[in-house]
């Protein structure tokens, strides 16, 4: 980290102090006050896998804003694309333009499940759109989701994302103000609990007008699917005729052109995507099967609304083509996977040659560092007792040496194509530095 700036009246703090007058905790939204610890940080720039404050100090990014940008941050040809699509005027409001089509068609082409495709502009409206459809294609209200799996701010999953150990197994509201009708029909069972799923399809299967979950929960850091669940998820939902839908939010185009789903070899009904589709820039979609999709199209026989005037929004859609285009022409995944392979295991070594109880957990270009437990987590539960202070201080003790990353023990580490051996070598030189003296 270089540092142009040795007062404790930093611009940050500055302007961090300006911002609690006007805006709640002095961050748009509380998750991004966190990721700060000490709140004191704002950031004016952007540029590959580097993030830099204004006043001057310089941090290897592993945040990646929870994950969007796939590419690196300011990515010449998705920027270009982007100025291109604003020249022609932002949004149109009204018809169709060119770039929804072609967006979409890249979509229906990358993604098993997809043939039909609405946008919006963040996960959390993709998830609330594909929930909408299921209850209307079922008449049914309940919905299924997996403890540790985030899908949102609304009211229909917010939900036992984080319980208590108390709250396991209960339906745990994450925030106040949230209508106690949404929360009662929202059922949760473990993640990778096969015979917690069949349970509930036999007790509330006619009730039933959903099932979603992350099919890799990275909202815990990372939790990988046991072989068999999610067939049996798949066959139990096609059994019953209930919408399966997969939050790829996080998964989908970070993990692979084809998704989780096309990783995995299972197809599910509906489909949200988010984050890495446009590499940064505010663009979602929910697609999947025609005749769940139809409900939406708008003529008087129709009955779903799925709307939003920035839905669709030009420069969005053309940051999403170049960036599908470039992550299937230059296989990001492969290198990302491959380098994220490296950080884990110089993380275990390093672990193991400093004798102190911790795994290292992730996926492809994911991985998470989790003091105080050892046995690799199957569901949320395995998560709970992590040693969250020694976290904070390993957190603390690599933003100093100039790398960034939430201090979050529950979140994760991102990279992207912008990482290299240059930062790979820096982070593990780092990483021991600080391990050795925790």
């Amino acid at each position: 980290m270089n540092s142009n700036s040795t007062s404790d009246a930093t611009e940050s703090h500055r302007i961090v102090e300006r911002a609690r007058d006007v805006i709640p905790g002095g961050a748009q939204t509380g998750l991004r006050a966190q990721a700060y610890d000490t709140g004191e940080v704002a950031f004016e720039r952007a540029e590959g896998a580097t993030l830099t404050t204004v006043d001057g100090d310089e941090y290897t990014d592993y945040h990646l804003g929870f994950g969007p940008i796939i590419l690196g941050h300011a990515h010449e040809a998705v920027d270009d694309a982007a100025r291109r699509a604003i020249d022609g005027g932002v949004l149109y409001g009204a018809g169709t333009a060119p770039l929804e089509v072609e967006v979409a068609e890249r979509l229906v082409e990358n993604l098993p499940s997809i043939e039909q495709v609405n946008f919006c502009n963040s996960g959390s409206e993709a998830t609330y759109h594909a929930i909408r459809l299921a209850r209307a294609a079922t008449g049914n209200e309940k919905i299924l989701k997996f403890e540790g799996c985030y899908h949102g701010w609304h009211d229909y999953v917010d939900i036992s994302v984080y319980p208590p150990e108390d709250q396991l197994g209960e339906q745990y509201p994450e925030s106040e103000g949230m209508l106690s009708s949404a929360v009662e029909n929202t059922l949760v069972v473990p993640f990778n609990d096969s015979e917690a799923v069949a349970e509930v399809f036999r007790e509330h299967g006619d009730d039933l007008a959903g099932v979603i979950f992350e099919p890799v929960p990275h909202s815990v850091g990372c939790l990988l699917p046991q072989q068999g669940f999610l067939d049996t998820v798949r066959e139990l939902t096609a059994e019953a005729d209930v919408p399966l839908i997969f939050d790829e939010v996080i998964t989908g185009f970070r993990h692979s052109p084809h998704g989780a789903q096309g990783e995995f070899g299972v197809t599910p009904d509906l489909t949200c995507v988010a984050k890495a589709l446009g590499n940064g820039y505010p663009v979602a979609a929910v697609g999947g099967r025609e005749d769940l999709l139809s409900q939406a199209g708008g003529d008087n026989k129709s009955g779903v609304v799925i709307s939003g005037t920035y839905s669709g929004n030009l420069p969005g859609l053309a940051a999403a083509r170049e960036t599908i285009d470039t992550i299937v022409e230059e296989d990001v995944q492969g290198y990302v996977t491959g380098l994220g392979d490296e950080y884990r295991d110089g993380l275990r070594d390093l672990l193991a040659d400093h004798g102190i109880e911790g795994r290292v957990v992730g996926h492809r270009s994911i991985f998470s560092l989790q003091f105080g437990v050892s046995q690799e987590p199957e569901n949320y539960e395995d998560i709970l007792g992590l040693d969250e202070e020694l976290f904070r201080e390993f957190a603390a003790g690599m933003r100093e040496r100039g790398h960034f990353f939430t201090p979050n023990p529950y979140k994760r580490h991102h990279l992207s194509f912008a990482h290299g051996a240059e930062h790979l070598a820096s982070y593990l030189d780092d990483a021991d530095d600080v391990l050795a003296n925790l």
